[in-house]
């Protein structure tokens, strides 16, 4: 299998050191040939710190790359925080989709650039936050949005959208965005004459529901509409020193199969990542891949930020190896 690796939150690119950030990119393609491609972040005008072109020029021409947008709506919400496209205050969703619109356009630059589809999905968020006084959103809302949104040209790029944690009651929150049912509502509407769907983060789901049950529910409810296009491995920690106690910070897999690059306290054990991946069908999914943080971010090593990237694929690919034999097994009986 090939996988989607969401290089950007492992790169040492906050050094702002450009050999630096060359040597790991060249490192990554050299030592991970499972790369289907990466998930990109769109700044709100840029794909990198260093420019776009920048990172137009290092990624594989042969990649298929996801674009997640969620670095753009939270630079946004940090100056408004009725920003997004499910906000009620109109103002604020006219200026969420006007991001998109940008972000279409590095989509067509892409793909002119390598003269072919290299955008397979662009990942949207439902912002703003809530509860937070004087911020509402609402489906409806999102709806004309979206219809703004899908009414671009997106050159086969499927439009979906990425759950982040909402806010349930008692709980602290990271993100406190729409409901993933209002999201899967949404979209179900949207499905019967538009190409959308669902991503899922695995630790964003757990940390809304402060369980590693919360994952399973979304794919499942997401399988049973239909929606699921993406999965996307980040861990969460109950507690952790570095890494938190259910913080939106991309932890590392736990170990498994004796790789060298881990968080002992991850909760992406590998009874969890087995019991993940057993509930899809690889041959629907559109996109399947892993997003990681290396901790402390600047101390990190080009060494482990490349191995953690390396050991989760080597994780992954054993763990669906290991599926594939258990269900032949099955059969078999």
């Amino acid at each position: 299998m090939k996988y989607i690796v969401g290089a950007y939150t492992t790169s040492p690119a906050l050094s702002n050191d450009k050999l630096l950030e060359l040597d790991f990119y060249h490192q990554l393609i050299e030592t991970i040939p499972e790369i289907r491609g990466l998930e990109i972040p769109f700044f709100g005008d840029e794909i990198h710190r260093f420019g776009s072109d920048f990172l137009i020029d290092i990624l594989m021409p042969e990649w298929s790359n996801v674009l997640s947008c969620i670095p753009g709506t939270m630079a946004n919400l940090s100056i408004d925080p009725k920003y997004g496209i499910a906000s009620d205050n109109n103002d604020s969703r006219v200026a969420a989709v006007s991001m998109y619109k940008k972000a279409n356009k590095i989509v067509r630059k892409m793909n002119d650039f390598y003269g072919r589809q290299s955008i397979i999905a662009v990942q949207i968020v439902t912002a703003p936050s809530v509860p937070i006084k004087g911020v509402s959103s609402s489906k409806s809302s999102l709806w004309k949005s979206m219809e703004e949104i899908l009414s671009l040209d997106w050159q086969g790029a499927k439009v979906v959208i990425e759950h982040c944690d909402s806010a349930i009651l008692g709980l602290p929150f990271e993100k406190g965005f729409l409901t993933f049912e209002d999201e899967v509502d949404v979209l179900s509407q949207l499905s019967e004459s538009q190409d959308v769907g669902m991503t899922i983060n695995w630790g964003r789901s757990a940390i809304e529901g402060h369980s590693v049950n919360k994952p399973i529910e979304h794919i499942n409810l997401a399988l049973e509409k239909k929606l699921l296009a993406g999965l996307i491995f980040s861990g969460v920690s109950v507690k952790d020193q570095l890494y938190g106690s259910w913080k939106d910070t991309h932890m590392p897999f736990a170990q498994s199969y004796n790789v060298d690059y881990y968080e002992k306290n991850s909760l992406l054990t590998h009874e969890n990542i087995l019991n993940t991946l057993n509930l899809l069908d690889f041959n629907s999914l559109n996109y399947l891949g892993i997003k990681l943080l290396s901790m402390p971010m600047e101390k990190s090593k080009i060494e482990r930020r490349i191995g953690l990237n390396k050991d989760a694929i080597s994780i992954l690919e054993k763990t669906v190896s290991e599926l594939n034999s258990i269900n032949k097994s099955n059969i078999k009986k």
